[in-house]
């Protein structure tokens, strides 16, 4: 993690702006600029988390390591969002790994010099309710979809709402966690739609080939 004037990054000034018009100056005035590198971790599960942060840009995923060992990804992050809202209000000791996937920009508050002083500030509590309760119905949007609908259907929704241009591309190790299955399956699934010639294969993905019935087997799957 890297700190930052504010003036240094001018290209944030929309997102900083946006964070600022939320909370008082007094509870603004606790947190700092910071720039975390592809792949460095904001939190490491069972780690004290020493921040509270706010994301402004970047991509982040939020994984949890099993007794088995497996890992199991539990969302990702890639707009304006609070990030150790538990470990602020609870346990300090961070529950899940979030790890940045692309060069990520967040607001920091150190948790031991600033956690009275942002708890005791209405704006900064209504503030991280807001975003909770958003996060919450996100999460039990996707956990409702995993337990409900079938691979194919949550992958073909999730396709036709993540495809540029007619070509669908992505890390296909976190999409699999994602869906809740097997990297094996996943790809099965891949080869059998393509089978049934609704995707094509390409050197850069797959391209959407019959979008109309991709949408008919997709139906309201990820669609809000």
């Amino acid at each position: 993690m890297k700190y930052l004037e504010l003036g240094q990054k001018p290209e944030l000034m929309e997102q900083v702006r946006s964070v600022q018009s939320e909370l008082s100056d007094a509870a603004f005035r606790c947190f700092r600029l910071c720039r975390f590198d592809a792949g460095e971790f904001l939190y490491t599960e069972g780690n004290q988390a020493g921040c509270f942060l706010i994301l402004l840009t970047g991509s982040c995923k939020v994984f949890k390591t099993l007794e088995n060992g497996r890992t199991v990804l539990l969302c990702l992050y890639d707009d304006i969002q609070v990030i150790g809202e538990f470990e602020l209000f609870g346990d300090p000791i961070a529950k899940t790994n979030v790890q940045a996937l692309t060069e990520t920009y967040c607001l920091a508050a150190f948790v031991q010099d600033q956690r009275e002083r942002l708890l005791a500030d209405n704006s900064f509590l209504q503030f991280v309710c807001r975003q909770t309760c958003a996060k919450t119905d996100r999460n039990n949007s996707n956990i409702a979809i995993n337990l409900l609908y079938p691979l194919e259907q949550r992958l073909v929704g999730y396709v036709l709402v993540m495809q540029k241009n007619g070509v669908f591309s992505a890390n296909y190790t976190l999409l699999a966690e994602s869906l809740g299955c097997s990297l094996r399956h996943l790809l099965r699934t891949f080869r059998s739609l393509c089978d049934k010639g609704l995707l094509q294969k390409t050197k850069a993905g797959y391209r959407l080939a019959n979008i109309a019935a991709l949408e008919k087997i997709a139906g309201n799957v990820y669609r809000q």
